[in-house]
């Protein structure tokens, strides 16, 4: 008998096939990392590096509408620069320099064809952001100098606001290796406002089904109530979405040094493609994702920008 068979075939099963569980994952901590050289080796631009750290917890729920509610804390931060990491001539910049740091609390409302999110954010920006040191730190890490632009950065400011995340389930059936949903975000404070709305897709090469919207790793619903059982998953997906900025300080906001007196204005609409490989596993989530998104300030030469995303999270 062939040995690749006996040693391979077994193993592609272990890590392939939808293994259900009664594993109780009630909680779940992990981390995304977003930054443009997992996609280049020389890339260093616009929106360059992001960091959150987060916690969710199920639990259910007595309401006869909704089977399952998923609570979410979470910090997030984000470091921006313009077309290169050094560029302390605003005048030459095509983006301003820019941290900003959020801590948001979600509750996400689940039932088996939709899910409702509700939430509340307080950000700041400036020195309080740590983006400057964050990028410093991964600079020296590189064995690259520290940035000379950063003392012209966005000045420092305070907000609270809301969030709010509607998804729709579209095409699902049982079996089927394709789903389709409707997805429609919102942000509303005085450093960052904008609406999206777009189009979800799953699609699984490897087995004949998925998991319904109340419990995959595409919309972090993969915690299990005790009604509920863990199924593997492993499976690509693509977000799709349009998004109208109505304010972005990040891009807009007062310099702290601007001789030139430049302004940057914002790009009305952007669109934004994420491609991206899940692994569902029984104590664990993992995803690589790859993001373009078109321009968001018009002074901006490059009209599309990409970066990547690594995504991994630890369930019990």
């Amino acid at each position: 008998m062939n040995f690749n068979k006996i040693v391979f075939y077994p193993l592609f099963l272990l890590i392939f096939s939808k293994t259900n569980s009664f594993a109780q994952n009630q909680h779940e901590i992990g981390m995304v990392n977003d930054n443009d050289l997992y996609v280049s080796l020389y890339l260093d631009q616009f929106y360059t590096s992001g960091l959150e750290l987060f916690y969710r917890k199920v639990a259910s729920t007595r309401n006869h509408i909704f089977n399952k509610k998923i609570k979410h804390f979470s910090l997030r931060q984000n470091i921006y620069n313009p077309q290169l990491s050094d560029i302390p001539e605003v005048f030459m910049q095509e983006r301003p320099y820019a941290g900003i740091l959020h801590l948001n609390y979600t509750e996400q409302i689940i039932y088996n064809k939709n899910i409702l999110s509700l939430g509340v954010t307080a950000s700041v920006t400036n020195h309080k952001s740590g983006a400057e040191m964050g990028q410093n730190f991964i600079h020296s890490f590189y064995n690259l100098d520290p940035s000379a632009g950063w003392k012209t950065q966005i000045k420092e400011k305070y907000t609270v606001g809301v969030l709010a995340n509607y998804t729709q389930t579209l095409i699902y059936k049982e079996h089927l290796p394709f789903t389709m949903y409707w997805t429609n975000n919102t942000i509303i404070n005085s450093i960052i406002t904008n609406i999206s709305s777009g189009l979800a897709f799953q699609v699984n090469f490897i087995n004949n089904a998925l998991n319904p919207i109340s419990n995959t790793s595409f919309f972090g619903t993969a915690l299990q109530t005790k009604e509920e059982e863990w199924i593997k998953e492993c499976y690509f997906g693509f977000k799709s979405f349009a998004t109208y900025q109505i304010q972005d300080y990040t891009i807009t906001g007062t310099l702290e040094v601007n001789p030139s007196s430049k302004k940057f204005h914002l790009e009305p609409w952007t669109w934004q493609n994420d491609l991206g490989f899940y692994w569902n596993l029984e104590h664990l989530n993992l995803s690589y994702h790859v993001i373009f998104k078109t321009r968001e300030a018009q002074e901006m030469k490059t009209k599309t920008t990409k970066y990547g995303s690594v995504q991994c999270s630890y369930k019990f």
